[in-house]
């Protein structure tokens, strides 16, 4: 398995249990009554920022143990003599722009769905969790795609 199907499984892995440590997380102050998630749409927004940099900040620590564990057990089998991450090439540049176009898409659809649950009258705050599943999703599907682009060939 090449550096970079490795990493996109990583990246699979790490944004499904940071939304959904996240999530469980939040929905539990929402229980416990800390947070209103019904009616303070201000709420919502201070939970997308704050999801934002938790996300990044565990993804960079994510991807930093992920380095140093492939470069350990695969003895820098794949990566150039100084043992970096191997140079990105065209084909690599092909497959992540194939991915992404497959990204947008779904998130496109995504959006469509948050702004048809609002016209049929469901509750405002279904649109907050429309993005958030849309957003996985659209996640989810660009590094599956690359994956995908990886093992047929572009």
């Amino acid at each position: 398995m090449s550096y970079r199907e490795k990493e996109n499984i990583i990246n699979i892995f790490s944004g499904l249990v940071i939304t959904a440590i996240y999530a469980w997380f939040v929905y539990q102050r929402h229980l416990e009554g800390r947070i209103d998630l019904v009616d303070d749409f201000q709420a919502w927004g201070k939970l997308f920022l704050v999801y934002a940099g938790i996300s990044v900040v565990a993804r960079i620590i994510i991807y930093i143990v992920f380095h140093i564990i492939n470069a350990i057990v695969t003895h820098n089998t794949e990566a150039t003599h100084n043992g970096e991450i191997p140079p990105e090439d065209e084909r690599d540049k092909l497959i992540k722009l194939k991915a992404l176009r497959n990204s947008h898409y779904s998130f496109v659809v995504g959006f469509m769905l948050a702004i048809i649950a609002l016209a049929i009258g469901l509750p405002t705050y279904s649109i907050f969790i429309v993005f958030v599943i849309s957003g996985v999703i659209s996640e989810l599907i660009d590094n599956g795609s690359q994956i995908y682009y990886y093992r047929k060939g572009v």
